[in-house]
């Protein structure tokens, strides 16, 4: 390489420097970087398909979502680089006992999580309508539990009529506790089959439904609905977050967020907006919650159609320097792993 070539090099790198250094002090949104590329794990997609994910603790990762009325599920190996043909999860194809044969049925997903002891926790719907009857429409919650990094599945187990969509929050003696799209949460006990309501309402008595209710390292629960909750009392008493970045308008908006809780203690939110939304938007909180960096969200995949109102995108922890968000569009089921420095600096 000559000289004037080697000049032009280091004037280029030296200009390539200066606008991340601005970028990083001016607080401007980054655009597409180099690494922004997601990797399809379904190659098109329609309807109700709510991919959710979760790690397992042996580092597999697991996509699961709705196909033909059947849920399915892809596992990545090596961090979401690559994901298997999805494979069925049989059992969610079955009626429950507890529903009657109807015609016109939907099986709706719910969430994929990993249980404290290792076993993974998929829930869904089960949702028969036969209103032009009789009347009748009814809705059973169910669940099924992977013992091998969800390779196979358990028959399924009935826990209520009622309509979960974000994560099961695992609590004290084995219970489950439910955050519900309509109503309040739910403690479940896989054990003996018991459901009771768990009583959450804002300071002022207002009962809400919770999208998501979730566990900080320190012990304290956040519950994102209508308005953020924070308890440091094992929701004894509960105190509302102001300023929240991803504080929602409606029922609709306020399923498309997702929280996202660090090893280190920080806190990542996770959404978008409306039903034309474009890219996948983050903020964090680096002191347990209660507040947030309202001035430095960030947006990745800007041009990019990203399903967010009623359904959203969810992130997990990787490691200790990435997180991974699946989401979903016209163009398919999607894994995009993501520096946590972009996200929450």
């Amino acid at each position: 390489m000559s000289i004037k070539s080697r000049s032009a090099l280091l004037r280029c790198k030296a200009a390539a420097l200066l606008a991340i250094a601005w970028l990083a002090l001016s607080g401007a949104t980054p655009r597409l970087w180099a690494d922004d590329q997601p990797v399809t794990i379904v190659p098109s997609a329609a309807g109700h398909v709510h991919p959710s994910i979760c790690r397992t603790k042996d580092g597999t990762l697991l996509v699961v979502f709705k196909a033909a009325n059947v849920l399915q599920c892809s596992r990545s190996p090596d961090g979401g680089q690559t994901w298997t043909q999805p494979a069925a999860i049989a059992t969610s194809a079955l009626r429950p006992a507890a529903i009657r044969e109807v015609k016109t049925f939907e099986v709706y997903p719910g969430t994929a999580d990993t249980l404290p002891d290792g076993r993974v926790l998929v829930t869904w719907n089960y949702i028969a309508d036969d209103k032009a009857t009789d009347g009748y429409y009814e809705r059973a919650l169910l669940f099924t539990i992977s013992q091998d990094q969800g390779q196979t599945w358990s028959e399924q187990a009935l826990i209520g009529p009622v309509e979960v969509r974000h994560n099961v929050l695992p609590w004290s003696e084995g219970r489950w506790l439910l955050p519900l799209r309509v109503g309040p949460p739910r403690l479940f006990n896989p054990s003996t089959g018991e459901l009771a309501v768990f009583p959450l309402a804002v300071p002022a008595g207002q009962q809400h439904a919770f999208q998501q209710i979730v566990r900080t390292p320190k012990g304290t629960l956040l519950a994102m609905g209508p308005v953020l909750l924070r308890s440091a009392d094992e929701g004894q008493t509960w105190t509302a977050i102001e300023k929240f970045p991803a504080a929602a308008t409606d029922t609709d908006s306020a399923e498309g967020r997702y929280l996202t809780v660090l090893s280190d203690g920080r806190l990542l939110v996770t959404w978008g907006v409306s039903t034309d939304n474009k890219g996948l938007r983050y903020n964090f909180s680096a002191d347990d919650g209660q507040t947030w960096n309202n001035d430095r969200t960030v947006t990745l995949l800007p041009d990019t159609s990203i399903a967010a109102r009623y359904y959203s995108a969810r992130t997990i922890e990787l490691d200790d320097q990435h997180v991974g968000t699946v989401f979903i569009n016209g163009q398919g089921v999607h894994f995009l792993r993501v520096h946590l420095d972009r996200v929450a600096r």
